[in-house]
C-alpha cells in the first residue's frame, strides 16, 4: 500500500500492520466482541483547514455498509479506543480499536501516516486537542466519523 507521497517503507511494514489488526480482531472475538475489520485502500492525513480534519481512510464499500449500519444502530455508542502504535524510518503506524461495549462490537482500522507529511493534521492535533479518524467510500457521499476523546495514543511517541 503506498498513496501518494508515502516514503517507500510502508510497503514493508503494512502487511504487518494488517496482520497484527486482524490477530487483534481474534484475540477480541475470543473474549467475545464481534470485530468488524476494514482494510484501507488509502489514507490521507488532513489538515485543519480542511473540511474533514484528521485521518481520512478510504475502505471497501462493503466494509464501510458494515461499520455504517453498526453506528447508526439507536443505541449505538463506539466511545472508547484503544490504540496500538508503532513508528520506524519517521513513518506512524496504527491499529485503532473503537469499541461499543454495550453491543460488544469493536471497529478496528489499521492505518498510517508519514510524519513530515501529516506536520499540519499533527500542528492541528495538538492545537485542537482532537484527531478525528473519518471513514469513506471511494464516492466519498457518505463518512463515518470516530473521535477519540484523547488522541495522544495517535500521535508520535516522540510529540507525547
Amino acid at each position: 500500500m503506498t498513496g501518494r507521497g508515502t516514503d517507500t517503507n510502508v510497503p514493508d511494514f503494512w502487511d504487518e500492520v494488517v496482520d497484527d489488526m486482524e490477530a487483534t480482531a481474534a484475540e477480541y472475538r475470543e473474549n467475545g466482541w464481534e470485530p468488524i475489520e476494514v482494510h484501507p485502500g488509502d489514507i490521507t492525513p488532513l489538515p485543519p483547514d480542511h473540511e474533514r480534519f484528521g485521518l481520512d481512510v478510504l475502505v471497501p464499500d462493503d466494509e464501510f455498509e458494515t461499520v455504517s449500519a453498526a453506528v447508526g444502530e439507536p443505541d449505538a455508542e463506539f466511545d472508547s479506543v484503544e490504540v496500538f502504535r508503532a513508528s520506524t524510518r519517521g513513518t506512524v503506524f496504527l491499529v485503532v480499536a473503537v469499541e461499543d461495549e454495550a453491543s460488544g462490537r469493536v471497529v478496528l482500522v489499521p492505518a498510517f501516516y508519514v510524519v513530515r507529511e501529516a506536520s499540519e493534521m499533527l500542528e492541528g492535533t495538538r492545537s485542537r486537542g482532537e484527531l478525528p479518524i473519518h471513514l469513506r467510500t471511494l464516492s466519498n457521499d457518505e463518512v463515518v466519523t470516530f473521535e477519540p476523546s484523547d488522541p495522544t495514543p495517535l500521535l508520535p511517541a516522540e510529540q507525547n
